[in-house]
């Protein structure tokens, strides 16, 4: 019989796939809510999409932060405050680039990120990758490179848009580790809530940027809010209490995989030819600094050590 510590890896890996099932819906909603309704509404704006989700998602988790909220006490302001400025940039970037760009485009250069954790982790942390983390991820270099040519002169400014949201996502990603004594849930909360500030104050000032929504797209949010983005956090958070940090990370990374197939089944969209070239070799460059970056730390497995999770 299986050992209750391997079940619960077991069922902590089933949690972690299932959450980047979940994460992926992303692509498709965000598609669908930018969509014109058919009475002549318009669609709604990327910026208003990331501000309600972020909204509408951190009122979950504030009951649940409220009661651990003693836990952010002793932490320097410029951690939290950091915190909440990456976790903006990175999902109004790519809330934004997904509606301009094909979703493929949006999700595997967010996955640039560890090339913002290799360039400031040894000026915020004082950590010091090894050269050969540097060699590998030359090859996200590569693979981007190849997204960027190979896709029409028109798509260079959403492209760009995205590779910002990897800047956050890698920003968020070293931060984070500066909140390591604070509790997950008052952290969620604090980043989805302040964004969701900062964005709205942003809606009036962006073309088309409206908070008026029809039914339709206000049901599409609540279940994009609940099931895309906050009950995942819930699911991540849990899973990493069973499931190694490094294993996880791995695992997560399925919702670049998943997140074009859900966008070409439910808006038949297709991923470009460019990125089909140009994504699996970031992805490849991804897995290796992971792999390189666990062994550096001497397969210490610790809490601390676990990714941010993705917009």
């Amino acid at each position: 019989m299986n050992s209750p510590a391997a079940r619960g890896s077991s069922l902590g890996v089933i949690a972690l796939v299932v959450c980047a099932a979940m994460w992926s819906l992303n692509g498709p909603l965000i598609k669908l809510l930018q969509q014109p309704e058919s009475g002549g509404a318009p669609g709604v704006s990327g910026i208003a999409i990331a501000c309600y989700r972020s909204l509408l998602g951190g009122f979950i988790f504030l009951p649940i932060a409220l009661r651990r909220i003693r836990t952010i006490r002793n932490v320097r302001p410029a951690w939290p405050i950091g915190s909440v400025i990456t976790f903006t940039l990175m999902t109004a970037c790519f809330v934004i680039a997904t509606t301009q760009t094909a979703a493929a485009n949006a999700i595997i250069l967010q996955y640039l990120s560890p090339l913002v954790v290799f360039a400031l982790s040894p000026l915020l942390l004082g950590e010091k990758p090894r050269w050969s983390e540097g060699i590998v991820l030359l090859l996200a270099f590569v693979g981007a490179g190849i997204i960027f040519l190979g896709n029409p002169a028109t798509e260079i400014r959403p492209l760009t848009i995205a590779a910002f949201s990897g800047l956050g996502y890698g920003a968020l990603t070293v931060v984070l580790r500066g909140l390591k004594t604070v509790d997950p849930a008052v952290v969620v909360a604090l980043n989805f809530l302040g964004s969701g500030i900062l964005m709205a104050l942003a809606v009036p000032l962006t073309p088309g940027g409206t908070f008026e929504l029809t039914v339709r797209q206000f049901t599409i949010l609540a279940f994009m809010s609940v099931v895309q983005f906050a009950a995942p956090y819930m699911l991540f958070s849990w899973a990493l209490q069973r499931v190694e940090a490094h294993r996880a990370s791995l695992i997560v990374l399925l919702e670049t995989v998943l997140n074009p197939i859900w966008t070409y089944l439910m808006v038949h969209e297709r991923p470009p030819a460019a990125t089909l070239i140009g994504g699996p070799l970031i992805l490849v460059s991804v897995v290796g600094w992971m792999l390189l970056s666990w062994r550096r730390q001497g397969n210490r497995i610790e809490p601390e050590d676990a990714p941010a999770a993705p917009g």
